[in-house]
């Protein structure tokens, strides 16, 4: 009898280890399709090789192995135990469970990070926490397509148990007991080296994610799992460690004389007015170049108030952001750092000599930071004050001085935070003393609502650039973000026209930004200075200098500050920095530090290069697109190289500063 159940016990154990074996093909088939899937919906356009496909694949497959063995490694141990006491089984069955739906979860997640910030997860994913996360709750029920992930999910982790079940059921066999010792210690072997992921000299890593040249097929490698490890890691590591001189040698720079060899020599006369102006520095939330080029006041009136203001401004229509978000964009502009977040990390508190803030403070400027949104947004109320910052004004300030105000789970509407910013300015015009006020709008963020029940004009969807789609921008209500951008971009407006009634231009230098593009869905490849493209403008009381600008030329974030300061302070930032777009003479060449190209890229008249450490790689203009260049041009390549230099020499300050 006991020997009959031991047979009958170890039957049952090796059916179900042929059921495991199953749920773990099934389950990596699975999480080859979310990979598969990801190709085939991003690379639209894209001339993606069968080799690149097999590549991508393959090296997925192992990195997904490796995340699964680890996922499961706590149900594989215990159910080896259930050899000896079968009830452990259904434990084991249930962690299983949990570590499939973890990384099913996080692919879906990779997924759904990746359709905005065009990058696997990263560290910006924290921002979960750090934001208010009520609001990011709301946010994604009402923006992203809820329903249809959670359907995805459910059918992912159904699939392998189905699968598992179905199989195997009917066997009939008498395995030995030798058979099953071999069988377990073979499999305690694979899930090592599944786990290692090589046979190599060294495991399975982030550096064989480069599969590649084409960025979106090294973006597809890493699963969900994958992403969010590396993202933890860059977040713990985030402490600057080693040489600041490391930021130089990656860019070919033996050292720093080196790279400003590399630099323009710039003409530095003076476009200092000849009075000590106010600067208001706006940052419009998702303020995208392309709704504000699709303006049409009868038909699709994205601008508003904006539009009569623009009358008296210098406008910049071809401006591209400093980085891919609201918190890298404006830590970029702050810092001219392409490392980010920098005052969510141990250097929060720190005195950071780069900020540029600390300029106009130093010049005796009243220093203020102006948001719609709640003051501990992202520690704001507390690290902003070591930057430059003398007074920081949110959602509790604006609230408290306009008590009827509408409060959406990002802050309070624009048309509040610029009355605010108008007091400021009455205040600055009666104590003498110039103020410098950046702000920060929120309301043209999801979910959409155009507050206190204000009224827009028609919009059109059609008038949009036919490289976006629509279809897959947005999951909620597109017509409804332009009605929002349309308010975001009516208050500032106002805002323009109230200060020139009040004849307030003629002493205040105004500026104002797009953060980053705004939610909508394009073909990367080619269409870049689309999808990071924003807006640049400037109101001055200077009519000379207003008509000094080449308001065709292609502008960055990393331009404006400078700008600011040379005419309001005098201060001319190195060449190592952004422009003064109102200089004469001026490099060609708007130098961006978005990522996605390995370090950033410049663009201009002669096309864009990109900046890959010692390598530079040239796209040349095709009408309104880009296109892979065989060899870079020589002014391609005299922009490129002046646009390297600035690159290596900003991450070299900001890590010599952080390391003081």
């Amino acid at each position: 009898m006991s020997h009959q159940l031991s047979i009958d016990q170890e039957n049952y154990w090796y059916k179900h280890f042929l059921k495991a074996i199953i749920f773990f093909i099934t389950s990596l088939v699975v999480l080859s399709l979310f990979r598969a899937f990801f190709l085939y919906y991003f690379s639209a356009g894209l001339n993606i090789t069968p080799r690149d496909w097999l590549l991508a694949l393959g090296v997925g497959v192992r990195v997904d192995a490796k995340w699964l063995s680890l996922a499961l490694l706590p149900a594989f141990l215990v159910f080896i135990f259930s050899y000896w006491k079968p009830f452990f089984f259904k434990y084991s069955a249930v962690l299983a469970g949990i570590g499939l739906f973890g990384m099913v979860l996080l692919d879906t997640v990779n997924f759904g990070f990746f359709s905005f910030y065009k990058t696997p997860i990263s560290p910006l994913v924290f921002g979960f926490f750090q934001d208010d996360t009520k609001a990011i709750l709301q946010t994604l029920w009402q923006d992203w397509p809820v329903l249809s992930y959670l359907l995805v999910l459910c059918a992912g982790l159904a699939l392998p148990f189905v699968a598992a079940s179905v199989c195997f059921n009917r066997l009939k066999t008498n395995p030995r007991g030798c058979l099953l010792f071999l069988l377990g210690c073979v499999s305690i072997l694979l899930f090592a080296f599944f786990i290692r992921g090589s046979i190599g000299k060294f495991p399975l890593r982030q550096e064989d994610f480069a599969v590649s040249k084409i960025q979106l097929v090294n973006a597809s490698v890493p699963n969900g799992a994958a992403a969010l490890y590396e993202a933890t890691k860059a977040w713990r590591n985030f402490q600057i460690k080693g040489e600041p001189s490391q930021a130089l040698t990656k860019f070919g720079y033996a050292n720093i004389e080196e790279a400003k060899n590399d630099l323009a020599v710039r003409n530095n006369a003076s476009t200092q007015l000849n009075f000590r102006p106010n600067v208001v520095f706006a940052v419009m939330e998702s303020m995208s170049g392309d709704i504000f080029n699709s303006h049409d006041s009868l038909v699709n009136n994205t601008l508003g108030a904006l539009d009569n203001a623009l009358k008296d401004a210098v406008v910049f229509r071809k401006g591209v952001s400093i980085e891919n978000g609201t918190f890298p964009s404006l830590e970029g502009l702050l810092f001219d750092t392409p490392i980010s977040p920098i005052s969510q990390s141990i250097y929060g508190r720190k005195v950071l000599s780069f900020s540029q803030v600390r300029a106009f403070k130093e010049a005796g400027y009243r220093t203020i930071f102006l948001t719609g949104c709640p003051e501990p947004w992202r520690q704001i109320n507390d690290t902003f004050k070591f930057y430059g910052f003398e007074e920081i004004y949110g959602q509790a300030a604006i609230g408290e001085k306009f008590p009827n105000a509408e409060k959406s789970p990002w802050g309070i509407g624009d048309k509040w935070m610029f009355k605010f910013a108008e007091d400021l300015l009455k205040e600055a015009e009666g104590t003498g003393r110039p103020v410098f006020i950046m702000m920060l709008s929120t309301t043209n963020h999801p979910p959409f609502k155009v507050p206190d029940g204000e009224k827009v004009s028609k919009v059109d969807l059609k008038k949009l650039p036919k490289i976006v789609n629509i279809e897959g921008s947005y999951e909620g209500n597109m017509e409804l973000l332009l009605q929002t951008y349309q308010y975001a971009a009516n208050s500032l407006g106002n805002f323009i026209l109230d200060l020139k009634d009040k004849g307030w231009l003629k002493n205040t230098i105004v500026a104002a930004t797009g953060d980053h593009n705004a939610r909508m869905n394009y073909q990367s490849e080619g269409n870049w200075h689309h999808v990071y493209g924003v807006p640049v403008l400037f109101w001055l009381p200077d009519q000379q200098l207003k008509s000094s600008a080449d308001s065709d030329r292609w502008v960055s974030h990393r331009d404006i500050i400078p700008t600011l300061l040379a005419m309001s302070t005098g201060k001319i930032l190195g060449n190592e920095k952004g422009r003064n777009l109102f200089a004469k003479d001026i490099e060609e060449g708007a130098v961006s530090f978005i990522g996605w190209s390995g370090a950033g890229f410049v663009i201009g008249k002669p096309g864009m290069v990109t900046l890959n450490g010692k390598n530079l790689e040239c796209y040349n203009w095709q009408d309104d697109k880009l296109i892979k260049a065989d060899r870079c041009s020589k002014e391609q390549e005299k922009m490129g190289k002046e646009a390297r230099a600035q690159r290596a020499i900003s991450e070299y300050i900001v890590r010599k500063g952080l390391a003081e």
